[in-house]
């Protein structure tokens, strides 16, 4: 049995190409292959709930800053950060959070993927509409929030990807399962 405060680290075999993602399995990481994406550069597993993200965040702000000039691996540090937070915060403590960094020929992208229940899916479905319709407004009415420090709780992250890093969001859902991610131009 995993530690809650563990975390599983993959670096993919560079010999094959991927055009999915890592899940770990019995007999360790596996290629799942599915439509888009590139190559995984990148691929860390750990608990929801668990303390890894400021351990996580710095180890991948460093190989960031040693991959991608600095414009790229700041924006990315920030991406990988936020959507990492909302994995670990409100994903199912029944499954793994999953962070994946992922490049293509122009286009390199954090990928974070968690179970958790309808109506948080729902919530988050609602907050990214709201990001895509007008990502200033959101963020000047999550940074009110967030200094009153009132109910409901401000939900800064995510906007402060699309906001402040200037990276488009993107959400799938397949049952319980959420993906979030946000990516950059090379």
């Amino acid at each position: 049995m995993q530690r809650k405060d563990s975390a599983e680290f993959t670096l993919p075999d560079r010999s094959q190409p991927s055009s999915g993602h890592f899940r770990r399995g019995p007999a360790g990481p596996s290629t799942e292959r599915q439509g888009g994406g590139g190559r995984v550069l990148l691929s860390i597993n750990c608990a929801a709930g668990s303390d890894m993200l400021e351990t996580t965040h710095a180890f991948l702000s460093s190989y960031l800053n040693n991959r991608f000039r600095p414009q790229i691996a700041q924006r990315l540090s920030l991406a990988v950060y936020e959507l990492f937070a909302n994995g670990l915060n409100y994903g199912s403590v029944t499954s793994d959070v999953m962070l994946e960094l992922m490049q293509s020929s122009s286009l390199i992208s954090v990928r974070v993927e968690n179970d958790t229940i309808p109506a948080r899916v729902q919530m988050l479905a609602e907050h990214l509409q709201r990001i895509r319709d007008n990502a200033e407004a959101t963020f000047l009415e999550e940074m009110r929030r967030s200094v009153s420090g009132g109910a409901p709780r401000a939900m800064l992250g995510l906007v402060r990807v699309a906001f402040e890093a200037g990276l488009p969001l993107e959400l799938t859902v397949n049952g319980r399962r959420v993906s979030v991610s946000a990516c950059c131009r090379d």
